[in-house]
């Protein structure tokens, strides 16, 4: 006890104040939260992240009978390097070759919408996001585009799919870094999900095909589509004047306005919805946490502002099948401009594309047709000798005969081995192609 001299009294002692069991149980549940709230943002920084880039692979033994799939070609910087010459003491200066780098934050992932028997891709575009700029971008592939099978020979690419999952788009000339395979029930129920997406049907749409269980009629004009009209729209494509090159813009269109529906509060608090969808109905080589951290950055695009694309080339018929050959020039102005993550410009050099000219090199020349038996005589008397050959009269000019001038290569006609080369125009108005969707 402590004797206060100053008032001149005595101070009775402080009892320390003693925390309520309630009181406890609040501060074990804030520091728990804390606790926890670190362990979560540890978490969150742990997967929650952009996919690794593409790094370089040890080459394996080739099967002999196995052709490989071409790699990526990256594209390469030139570096001058200032040397001393060993003779002549001189310093000189020596031009290298490097190998471009990955631009940090941009990445391109390869989308395609399977077919219900999981074994076409029915729709395959390139999606591209810049993180820094969020600038996004699609470049849709048409899928009669012609690529190389493991043979040497040619297929379209909408059967790459079934041939090694998510190979054959090292034509493009930069890697990708990722793929995401989604089946058609998949978008159908997305598009339940959020509720229908409002859109300008550009056409009316009619088009049934009871071997796919697929019947098409929509009215053209502005109207909410429900997931089984959305199916509708983004597989129509018999009634476009250029057939598939119509439908992948009009597919681009529809996309960006589900993207900006996904991305909308109502559909962000269905999240556990989009995640049953997703585990499904998609396969992918991205981990969730991928896919989490491009959600994140989408929320902060402007998909107003997105950029779309459909590769160019020409259609073609090649051995009695129709194909879309690639233009190199576009694909390469195209790539440079909103799809290259290397910090140099990809050229032709590294894009891997059939163009039309080297399609034409897979024609096999027409079969030549069987001769024709002889005949029997219809008299038996006559000797069968054949009749001496007509005399050419002397004032005849030898040149109106081209196999009697040795000059003149005589013209090859379509029967001989001709290319039956097709405008667009042409090939999207005459082909019909029973085998395949709409």
């Amino acid at each position: 006890m402590k004797h206060n001299s100053h008032h001149g009294h005595f101070e009775a002692p402080r009892e320390k104040r003693r925390l309520t069991g309630k009181q406890k149980g609040i501060i074990g549940i804030v520091l728990a939260l804390a606790v926890l709230a670190g362990v979560a943002t540890g978490i969150y920084k742990t997967l929650v992240k952009p996919p690794e880039k593409p790094q370089p692979v040890q080459e394996e033994t080739q099967d002999a009978n196995t052709q490989p799939e071409p790699e990526v070609k990256k594209p390469t910087i030139k570096h001058v390097v200032t040397k001393v010459d060993e003779q002549t003491g001189e310093e000189v200066e020596e031009e290298t070759e490097l190998p471009a780098s990955h631009q940090t934050g941009v990445y391109n992932i390869l989308i395609c919408g399977t077919d219900d028997d999981g074994y076409r891709t029915d729709t395959i575009i390139v999606a591209h996001l810049n993180e820094t700029t969020h600038d996004v971008a699609l470049m849709s592939v048409p899928r009669d585009t012609v690529v190389l099978n493991g043979s040497g020979g040619i297929m379209k690419i909408n059967s790459v799919y079934a041939g090694g999952g998510a190979d054959g788009m090292a034509m493009l000339g930069f890697e990708l870094d990722g793929y995401v395979l989604v089946n058609l029930k998949a978008f159908r129920e997305t598009v339940e999900l959020v509720g229908g997406v409002e859109f300008d049907v550009p056409q009316d749409m009619y088009y049934n095909d009871p071997s796919q269980d697929l019947y098409i009629n929509l009215k053209a004009g502005k109207q909410t589509l429900d997931g089984e009209k959305a199916m509708e729209l983004v597989r129509f494509r018999k009634g476009y004047a250029t057939q598939d090159i119509q439908r992948t813009q009009t597919q681009q269109q529809f996309l960006k306005a589900l993207a900006k529906q996904c991305l909308s509060v109502s559909s962000l608090t269905k999240l556990r919805e989009f995640a049953d969808i997703f585990s499904q109905y998609v396969t992918t080589n991205l981990t969730t946490g991928n896919m989490v951290w491009f959600g994140k950055e989408l929320l902060s695009c402007d998909f107003d502002n997105m950029k779309t694309y459909t590769a160019e080339g020409e259609g073609a018929m090649i051995n009695g099948g129709s194909y879309y050959p690639l233009y190199a020039g576009k694909l390469v102005q195209v790539g440079n401009e909103s799809f290259n993550p290397y910090d140099a410009p990809v050229t032709l050099d590294t894009v891997n594309v059939i163009t039309p000219e080297v399609a034409r090199s897979y024609q096999k020349p027409a079969e030549p047709e069987p001769a024709e038996e002889p005949t029997e005589l219809e008299n038996p008397g006559e000797t069968g000798e054949e009749p001496p050959d007509e005399e050419v009269p002397e004032d005849k000019n030898p040149d109106d005969t081209e196999s009697e001038n040795p000059d003149t290569l005589p013209e090859e006609t379509p029967e001989e081995g001709q290319d039956n080369w097709m405008s667009p125009d042409e090939l999207f108005e005459d082909i019909t192609q029973t085998d395949e969707t709409p």
